[in-house]
């Protein structure tokens, strides 16, 4: 199929929305699709060093910046949506200018992956169009307002947003109804879709890994009894690094907790860990090469992940696939995507009851060693399953399903 690809973040050897567009964009080719990307010209520079070394024939970007006029005022956290929302503008312009001379099977927004922003493509006359996957649709819950010393307001503003006015936001319920396919990466953006008027709307992982990455074999126990346990991820409040400290304060047995990520919480960890008796069982090494970060996930045994508002957490599929055993909160994509059998979740309700709770499932794991093996294998097996190669089948077969049900009136 000839696709169009709207993925205003897309850079290459990137993680998080910059690595979702450029692993779409490439794997999406590689199926054999062709594809012509549409992108913010940010990384235009890396992006065409790239496919100098190595090219991909079937794919192609152009690149879309937004009119100079409105640059100086492209400042603070006001601008950087205000340059998303141009963005789309500019990027819709461009699509209109390629439909004149040339057709596409369908046009497909992957980036950014959020339900508020949305995209401008719906709107290409006679054109199917995919959206997602995309979150959005998760708050953090009110009785953790604690754990926002410093920005509840802004969350608290994000989760008015998200509850009261973007269900009844017209220009979303329009794009929704003119969706053909939506994909949301965790149950609460799914059902804020559906009740705007999404048609067709599935569950979807927005997190994939190289075919390279995966672990050969599931971790069989733990050394000299002791359990390692591994925190990955940027120190902001919504991550509530604080939180899963207060879980290691709880244990009693021995144990050793590596976290390693940087944010505005920085100035504050070193003293948490201090005062709460820690200091011997926890090394914090703030950010460090992504090579470092894999021999941790080799190295350690368990995953504690604590966020309390994430569409999914790519570290969670990271450290799946190198087999960790998994013990987090049981909301949002963490609920919906983590299996059963590779770790616990813990139900989200008072912060004690929840302390107390992974503190607990983090002991039945180290009392049950013989689980981990099986917990290992479960996480690692989901994970294979998440490689970008098979969800780009698996996204071939959805443009199929799309392309094959649109209206006669479409079909060209």
């Amino acid at each position: 199929m000839k696709v169009l690809l709207s993925a205003y973040a897309c850079e290459p050897h990137r993680g998080s929305e910059e690595g979702f567009g450029w692993n779409w964009s490439t794997h999406l080719a590689r199926e054999g699709h062709e594809v012509c990307v549409l992108t913010r010209n940010w990384a235009q520079d890396k992006v065409e060093r790239e496919m100098q070394e190595n090219p991909i024939p079937n794919l192609r970007f152009i690149f879309v910046d937004i009119p100079a006029r409105y640059k100086p005022a492209m400042k603070g956290i006001f601008g950087v949506y205000a340059h998303y929302f141009l963005w789309q503008k500019a990027a819709y312009r461009q699509a209109q200018q390629l439909l004149k001379t040339e057709d596409f099977d369908l046009a497909h927004h992957v980036t950014w992956g959020s339900l508020i922003g949305g995209s401008w493509l719906w709107r290409l006359e006679d054109k199917p169009f995919v959206f997602g996957p995309v979150g959005g649709g998760q708050v953090a819950p009110d009785a953790f307002k604690p754990y926002f010393p410093t920005r509840w307001r802004q969350e608290s503003i994000r989760t008015y947003i998200t509850k009261k006015v973007l269900p009844s936001l017209p220009s979303t319920k329009k794009m929704l109804r003119h969706t053909a396919l939506l994909l949301a990466t965790n149950s609460d953006t799914l059902h804020i879709a559906e009740q705007m008027g999404a048609k067709k709307a599935e569950l979807f992982l927005d997190t994939g890994l190289p075919d390279h990455y995966f672990a050969d074999t599931a971790k069989d126990g733990f050394t000299d009894n002791r359990m390692n346990i591994l925190w990955v991820g940027r120190l902001l409040e919504r991550k509530a690094i604080k939180l899963s400290l207060q879980v290691l304060a709880k244990l009693n047995f021995p144990f050793r907790m590596t976290i390693l990520g940087d944010g505005p919480e920085d100035v504050y960890v070193n003293d948490w860990i201090r005062e709460m008796g820690l200091a011997d069982r926890v090394e914090w090494k703030g950010r460090v090469p992504w090579d470092e970060v894999q021999r941790a996930y080799e190295q350690n045994e368990v995953f504690l992940f604590t966020s309390l508002r994430d569409s999914f957490g790519s570290q969670l599929l990271e450290a799946m696939s190198n087999g960790l055993a998994i013990v987090t909160l049981d909301h949002q994509g963490a609920h919906d995507f983590v299996p059963d059998g590779a770790g616990i979740r813990v139900p989200v309700s008072t912060p004690g009851a929840t302390i107390n709770r992974l503190a607990e499932a983090l002991t039945h794991i180290h009392e049950n060693p013989e689980k981990l093996p099986l917990m290992s294998k479960t996480g690692l097996d989901f994970a294979r399953q998440n490689n970008w190669t098979v969800k780009a089948a698996e996204m071939t077969k959805m443009y199929q399903s799309v392309v094959k049900n649109l209206p006669a009136k479409a079909l060209h």
